[in-house]
């Protein structure tokens, strides 16, 4: 009675957790199945075959070497279990997602006698995993072709964020140099001052504006026309951080009306729109007024936002879905479109700036402006097109007006170059590529680096400070934080490194002055970020090392015989999180060491596919065992690479390292 109830309590247990369980007998080659697992395959009680004994049956040709290796690993007592998220196949001959686990029964002398586990069909999680990554591939898409400036501004009135576009327009060759600027900076006070007064009230009201008409004055006195769309720039929470806009440069389209027939001054009809990714993109695509749209190999829709969709008396752009443009166009403008489609696909040439003539069921004829771009899958094969398109039917009365329109917006068509590329070909130039050496007491101090950005922008930096001829101040620094925001700190972080030269002898004094000067930054512009740091004082001649650390991971030291320990020592509080007079110091004799090794936390918080992390103790294995400082940080460098579970760093890593030898002053 009792293994009946038990047997019935692990039924009702393996129902609930959704989970389907096997139990395989390496000895007899016996296996058993639970109904959930069965059923998730779709095979019977009778005879169902052994999913393991022979998987170039059941799993994708792309799975079978990772089973193998994983069961021979198990088999050998190398791996503890099975873990692997496979495409298998199904009773019906098709294929589907699943999570196998594993884990081995072994008898005293450690052979394998049976494999116990469960399997979980995972098809839907896949699924959306697939969706979500194409749904960024698009928004990615379109924001590297519009054909508009962009840019961002926090409460100040102060440029953040824009695009290359944007600095260029100001006669700047980055974004980088655009940063911290305002309006004042290019163009005169007037104009100046309304634009601050526009974003004020913005920033007030909460309300902005689309496709306002404006003549702008620049230092040099000349003037400009642009169409801009303004609103606020509001956080993840709702909070307004400042204000965003987009501007359109239409002069030469204005000095052309002008010319032509004094017609209305005011283009806020050009429609020139697009979509961006979420937040700060989604944020652009959801008010720049461009027909955008994705088609398949067959030239049906697969999405258009919301101004197509109005353009063909569409209420929800889900309903274009799947239609063809003659669905909505005459039939002429849907075969002519389907076949310049065909051509870009096969060609996987764009069409940039394409004047199209389109005309309509109710006989009705308007014209567009349009590139077309071949739309390529992860893998790099074609799977459709994309298109971005204004109406300018008001602008082809006349064909002067029509070749200056094209003119004008075919300079303006080029790819916009991604700032976060910008902004890290500038971080990366203050990295040097070797280190300098010191010289005293009959000492050698040399210094050793690894620096690894896990994306686009790294919030890790380290500095080497000559103090002299033969005294070293060395310094490492992890800003709390990814992105624009964390290089940001590291530029700012940057310049008091320098400014605090003065008192770089005194480890304690330094660290407090860099903090404090941090928080007062900081509080300027409202910002919450903190970093962390070790700040250290090598003089040879006093034949000792000082240091003082502020919240940051502690050193490894390794003494003469080889020894590598972690130095016990007060870990004051993070930088710009409070002011503070002055960080504790801890003094090391250069007679008991001869290495020192700093180093950020993405090295020792980097997990293998089982969850488990890298570990300071595996670094101190790594260190010990290499000869000289250099090879120890390349081999910590290359192991946590090859730990890691996806084959590289996912957090920006820093490691610096100070070798202690003798030799000739």
């Amino acid at each position: 009675m009792a293994q009946k109830r038990d047997r019935e309590r692990l039924q009702m247990a393996l129902k609930a957790s959704n989970e389907g369980v096997y139990d395989w007998n390496l000895e007899t080659g016996e296996i058993y199945y639970s109904n959930r697992l069965l059923g998730a395959f779709g095979y019977g009680q009778v005879d169902p075959p052994n999913l393991f004994e022979d998987p170039e049956l059941h799993f994708h040709p792309d799975y079978l070497p990772a089973f193998r290796g994983q069961f021979e690993a198990i088999s050998k007592g190398e791996r503890r279990f099975l873990a692997l998220e496979p495409r298998m196949r199904t009773a019906k001959g098709t294929w589907k997602w699943f999570r196998v686990r594993g884990t081995p029964v072994r008898d005293e002398s450690g052979t394998v006698k049976r494999l116990v586990g469960s399997i979980i069909d995972i098809s839907k999680r896949k699924g959306a995993e697939a969706a979500l990554a194409e749904e960024q591939e698009r928004l990615q898409l379109l924001f590297e072709n519009i054909p508009v400036n962009i840019y961002f501004k926090d409460t100040e009135s102060k440029f953040r964020r824009a695009n290359q576009a944007t600095a260029e327009r100001m006669g700047l060759e980055s974004v980088a140099e655009l940063v911290g600027k305002t309006d004042a900076d290019f163009f005169d006070a007037d104009h100046a001052e309304k634009a601050r007064q526009d974003e004020l009230k913005i920033m007030e009201t909460g309300v902005g504006f689309q496709e306002q008409m404006e003549e702008e004055t620049w230092e040099d006195q000349s003037t400009s026309y642009v169409l801009v769309t303004k609103q606020p720039w509001r956080g993840p929470g709702g909070e307004i951080r400042g204000t965003f806009g987009m501007t359109n440069d239409v002069t030469e389209l204005v000095a052309a009306q002008k010319k032509l027939s004094e017609v209305t001054r005011d283009l806020a009809h050009v429609n020139q729109g697009i979509e961006a990714e979420r937040h700060l993109l989604r944020l652009v695509i959801d008010n720049i007024p461009l027909y955008v749209y994705f088609k398949d190999a067959q030239s049906r829709f697969v999405l258009v936002n919301s101004f197509l969709a109005n353009l063909f008396g569409v209420a929800d752009p889900k309903e274009v879905i799947g239609r063809h443009d003659q669905d909505f166009f005459g039939k002429g403008h849907g075969e002519k479109a389907a076949e310049m489609e065909s051509q870009i696909m096969e060609q996987e040439e764009p069409v940039l700036s394409e004047l199209e003539k389109i005309e309509w069921d109710s006989g009705r004829v308007s014209w567009t402006l349009s590139s077309k771009f071949p739309w390529y899958d992860k893998d790099g094969s074609v799977k459709g097109t994309f298109g971005v398109s204004s109406e300018v039917t008001e602008l082809v009365e006349s064909r002067e007006q029509v070749e200056r329109l094209a003119e004008s917006l075919e300079s303006k068509n080029k790819e916009i170059q991604g700032e976060l590329r910008m902004a890290r070909e500038v971080q990366q130039a203050g990295i040097p590529e070797s280190l300098p050496q010191f010289r005293g007491g009959g000492k050698v101090l040399s210094f050793y680096h690894r620096y690894e950005p896990a994306s686009g922008l790294s919030g890790d930096f380290f500095e080497v400070i000559p103090l002299g001829r033969d005294r070293a101040g060395f310094f490492i620094c992890d800003v709390l934080g990814s992105g624009v925001r964390a290089a940001l700190l590291v530029n700012l972080l940057r310049g008091l490194v320098e400014r605090g030269i003065r008192v770089a002898t005194d480890p304690g004094e330094f660290l407090a002055r860099l903090n404090n000067g941090l928080v007062q930054l900081l509080g300027k512009i409202s910002t919450k970020i903190t970093a962390t740091a070790i700040y250290g004082v090598a003089d040879p001649h006093l034949g000792k090392v000082s240091l003082s650390v502020a919240g940051h991971l502690p050193p490894l030291v390794r003494n003469c015989s080889g020894e590598i320990r972690v130095l016990e020592m007060e870990r004051g509080p993070e930088l710009g999180h409070g002011e503070k007079e002055r960080y504790e110091e801890v003094t090391l004799l250069m007679e008991d060491m001869d290495a020192l090794y700093l180093y950020t936390d993405g090295l020792v918080r980097e997990e293998d596919a089982e969850g488990e992390e890298f570990g300071s103790e595996r670094v101190a294995e790594l260190l010990a065992g290499r000869e000289t400082v250099e090879k120890g940080i390349e081999a910590v460098r290359r192991e946590g690479r090859r730990f890691s579970s996806a084959g590289r760093f996912l957090d920006d890593v820093c490691i610096l390292g100070l070798e202690i030898g003798t030799g000739d002053e």
